[in-house]
């Protein structure tokens, strides 16, 4: 590695710092202000419990809830490859997510977005080893949005007035 790239490598911090960048997750951020300010619902499913945990991982458990986030979970199944004898042996699913965040005491939603997210899935003669990897998809599915909506909240936490 020649002296140049040595001094790029440790000067790029100061240059993006210089040109206004500031992490979004970094001390005293909006971002940081959120974590455990936003409540979440009820868990109805396996899909819902990946959805939420994750989403508490990277929001934190609500300890004193300023937001509330609603969300609408809708994941489709479409067949793609199919044999011969008409068998599927691949399907994709599509996972929407619709989220509203209130804030709890104007009761006004502050944040409102659709995403979308996608994976797939092999199917086998084996019935099990296909629920296991349809359970492994919905929870990449899950997982996926999960991180969308954060990322999404995160990087509007300065718009959220905390």
């Amino acid at each position: 590695m020649s002296s140049f790239s040595r001094r790029a490598i440790l000067f790029a911090p100061l240059a993006l710092a210089a040109c206004g960048f500031t992490p979004i997750y970094g001390r005293g951020s909006a971002a940081e202000a959120l974590n455990g300010k936003i409540a979440l619902g009820l868990v109805d499913d396996r899909l819902s419990f990946e959805f939420y945990e994750q989403l508490e991982n990277r929001l934190g458990r609500a300890v004193s809830p300023v937001f509330q986030l609603d969300i609408a979970l809708n994941v489709d199944s479409k067949g793609l490859a199919i044999t011969q004898d008409n068998a599927i042996t691949r399907y994709n699913l599509t996972g929407l997510a619709s989220f509203s965040l209130i804030h709890i005491e104007r009761g006004e939603v502050v944040l409102q977005d659709n995403l979308r997210a996608f994976t797939a899935y092999s199917a086998t003669a084996n019935a099990y080893a296909t629920f296991i990897s349809e359970r492994d998809a919905k929870r990449r599915l899950a997982v996926s949005l999960a991180d969308q909506i954060a990322t999404r909240i995160a990087s509007s936490a300065e718009s959220l007035g905390l």
